[in-house]
């Protein structure tokens, strides 16, 4: 029994990594800035719980961090119960790094020259979702509804950002009620601006592309790739509709500054090559993201 515990425990720690930790504090050092010092002051909302315990501030005037404790705790039992003890002890890392900036912030009176609504949404935006990027990429996250977004994301496969932005649009029509029409569409600009930065920081410069070949030198083209992308070929058969003639389909994944490489071996072996490109959202295997790095 004490082996196999010793066993586990030694396994967990080799799952840690100190480069996770420090873009877990950086990044939410960043999401507390863009909270504390351009939304708040421009009365907008962030997503997810910080922008409920927002809306709360505005109410009673007691400190945002208060409410995103007392409101992360219930979401944080439960989502623990749903994903890896990584990322629950990482997402618990987050929740009080944020939770402890949130309150060195609301400390501190820096004014950004900010005045402009406009900036202040796009801003503010661009710094929450890069925040909560990193969080998510470094396997963690800042709690809340993150965490809800995890889980979406594992059994249904909908992206942070989709799902983010769908449950804080319940938050809009809150804030709606709470306060005018103008700053409501500011805020909900300021959440899609937060929602594909998110996406486009959690995806990282290494987002793959994933291409479908159709060409009558298939085995050229393939040979090709793999003897100068180095990566990996599958043929797939199959029929064209109109002449019935079989054909070797190339189905072929690279990262995103391999694709022009790709597409010049493609058209300089065969001009009339049919090839269609399609987002890889994320790829597992040899060469791309190792099988045991997610959530």
């Amino acid at each position: 029994m004490s082996h196999s515990i010793t066993k586990n425990i030694m396994s967990f720690r080799e799952k840690i990594s100190f480069s996770d930790i420090a873009g877990i504090l950086i990044g939410s050092a960043i999401l507390a800035v863009a909270i504390q010092f351009i939304l708040v002051p421009a009365h907008l909302l962030t997503g997810g719980v910080t922008g409920i315990a927002i809306i709360l501030n505005f109410f009673t005037g007691y400190a945002v961090w208060i409410f995103y404790v007392v409101l992360n705790i219930p979401i944080f039992i439960a989502g623990s119960r749903s994903i890896s003890t990584r990322f629950a002890l990482y997402s618990l890392l987050g929740m009080l790094a944020l939770t402890v900036f949130l309150g060195i912030g609301d400390n501190i009176s820096i004014d950004l020259g900010i005045d402009d609504l406009l900036l202040a949404a796009i801003f503010g935006g661009v710094l929450s979702g890069i925040g909560t990027g990193i969080n998510l990429r470094c396997k963690g996250s800042t709690g809340g509804l993150d965490i809800i977004a995890v889980i979406v994301k594992r059994y249904w496969g909908y992206d942070f950002g989709t799902t983010s932005f769908a449950i804080n649009a319940a938050i809009l029509l809150v804030f709606l009620f709470s306060n005018n029409m103008e700053l409501t569409l500011y805020t909900a600009i300021s959440m899609f601006i937060s929602a594909k930065m998110l996406d486009t920081v959690e995806a990282g410069p290494s987002a793959s592309k994933s291409a479908m070949i159709v060409s009558e030198k298939s085995d050229e083209i393939a040979n090709a790739i793999m003897d100068n992308i180095h990566r990996g070929c599958t043929f797939l058969t199959g029929q064209g509709a109109y002449t019935g003639q079989d054909r070797k389909i190339i189905m072929v994944t690279v990262g995103k500054r391999q694709l022009p490489k790709l597409k010049e071996i493609v058209f300089a072996l065969d001009p009339n090559a049919f090839i269609t490109i399609n987002e890889a959202i994320e790829v597992y295997g040899q060469g791309f993201k190792a099988s045991g790095s997610d959530f």
